[in-house]
């Protein structure tokens, strides 16, 4: 019984995700804005809008400290920079210290992941990159995730792979729920995504 009840209220939220379905974010003239993993290319940072945003030690929250079209500088291990092209379809970190490569997962249908290997985690005011950012993320492969679940790997395994200190390996994340959260894209003049 506690089985059957378990499978129905699986197969429920799976169609509840199913019809969860989330606008795409769009500029004022309609056109989609898109996260670019994992940098903007060097052609649309021609008079970008860069956006410094910073965390609260006390409560987590993230907070707008400025919008500008210069690149301002990272003073505290709180600020986290972003850069948002001119015509306002494209964003993504704006980290100046990064060196990518391309990581195919054999075990996975050979899917190619965008990663950078990390050999030391500078200060952010140093040098600004997937190394010491919020918006990057250790880099586990699913290969190893399907080696795990199917008893071919271990769990002491796998936890290697999950630990930022013995795994050096990150992948960018999109910075697109913290710039809705500071309100940077109304202020740049994108309406609300409702």
């Amino acid at each position: 019984m506690k089985f059957v009840g378990t499978i129905s209220f699986l197969a429920s939220a799976i169609v509840l995700a199913g019809c969860v379905v989330t606008k795409p974010l769009v500029n004022a003239q309609g056109q989609q804005i898109k996260f670019m993993n994992p940098i903007l290319d060097e052609s649309m940072l021609d008079q970008a809008n860069y956006v410094l945003v910073q965390k609260s030690v006390a409560s987590g929250d993230w907070t707008l400290v400025s919008i500008s079209k210069t690149r301002q500088p990272i003073t505290n291990e709180r600020q986290e920079r972003i850069v948002i092209n001119k015509s306002l379809t494209a964003f993504a970190p704006d980290y100046t210290d990064y060196s990518f490569q391309t990581y195919v997962d054999r075990g996975n249908y050979n899917f190619e992941t965008t990663i950078m290997h990390c050999k030391s985690t500078p200060l952010k005011a140093k040098q600004y990159g997937p190394c010491n950012s919020e918006f990057a993320s250790v880099f586990v492969p699913m290969s190893v995730t399907k080696a795990y679940v199917a008893g071919r790997m271990g769990y002491a395994a796998k936890k290697e792979w999950e630990d930022p200190l013995t795994n050096t390996r990150r992948y960018v994340d999109s910075p697109q729920w913290v710039l809705q959260v500071v309100g940077a894209f109304e202020k740049l003049g994108i309406p609300k995504n409702k």
